[in-house]
């Protein structure tokens, strides 16, 4: 025959007890506002356990992440080897293009394209904002060759140009100022216009592109440079881009709004252009 499973006494008094000690831990909390002694013990006992179980989760929680960063970081590198990959290929087929139009100057008896620029590097010491006016001090003046209306550039673009020179100093109108005014190109469909300073768009970092007729092809995206129109400037120093194409108020001819690729409130460093020979015509 089976035996029969029978709870015991000792089974009784365990549950007992424990029911006593919660009877007593609950009214100990209640009346002091503490912790009772049974609750911390309980907390001892299970504190460790939880920090094992914490450690271990945490461990394969960032063992997940890891693979997850991965995977994100493999992406992004194939990303850049595609950029990579697309700036080479575009840097080859514009050598290409400087080789063929070498090549076709040199059949029509045209000098070879040239372009030679002299230039001082200077360091911005002040700037004098204004409500009619952008201009710069920079380090460098007449001592060091630098005359008024020398082209200011940085790698990145045209800056703008020398409108005042002392023997150690001088002062730079920015592309954005209501008195500048340069021929420009538009590289990709090398249409020209004439890009200045405007009061009302000077606050917001940026200048025109006035005088384009009504079946101009300028896009937004176009970059604008300067065309050498009038031998002041070099021609094909970048300007910046175009962000907006609007129509003129006599409704006949058209402007662009054109970004600076220079900001001119955070360059500190810069190229004074005192004299270049230019033969891309």
């Amino acid at each position: 025959m089976r035996r029969r499973n029978r709870l015991g006494p000792r089974f009784f008094v365990g549950v007992g007890v424990a029911v006593v000690l919660c009877i007593l831990s609950a009214l100990y909390s209640g009346v002091s506002g503490k912790p009772s002694p049974v609750t911390r013990a309980v907390g001892w006992v299970v504190t460790p356990v939880q920090r094992v179980v914490t450690g271990v989760t945490g461990f394969f929680g960032k063992g997940l992440g890891y693979f997850t960063e991965f995977d994100d970081l493999k992406a992004e590198n194939e990303a850049l080897h595609r950029q990579i990959r697309e700036m080479e290929q575009t840097v080859r087929d514009a050598q290409l293009a400087l080789e063929e139009n070498a090549r076709l100057r040199q059949q029509q008896g045209q000098p070879a394209r040239a372009r030679d620029l002299t230039t001082v590097e200077a360091e911005v010491i002040a700037r004098n904002p204004g409500d009619w006016a952008t201009t710069l001090t920079l380090d460098k003046g007449s001592d060091h060759g630098v005359e008024p209306g020398d082209l200011v550039m940085t790698v990145d673009g045209m800056v703008g140009y020398v409108s005042e020179v002392s023997s150690n100093t001088c002062e730079i109108t920015t592309v954005i100022d209501v008195e500048m005014q340069c021929g420009a190109l538009i590289t990709r469909t090398r249409e020209t216009a004439i890009a200045e300073g405007n009061y009302d768009l000077m606050a917001e970092g940026a200048l025109r592109l006035s005088y384009l007729t009504e079946d101009a092809q300028v896009v937004i995206g176009d970059t604008v440079e300067t065309s050498g129109r009038g031998g002041l400037f070099p021609k094909g120093i970048l300007i910046g881009t175009v962000e907006s194409v609007l129509p003129e108020t006599n409704g006949i001819s058209y402007y662009a709004v054109i970004k600076p690729f220079v900001d001119a409130e955070t360059v500190s460093s810069v190229s004074i252009i005192t004299a270049f020979t230019d033969t891309t015509e």
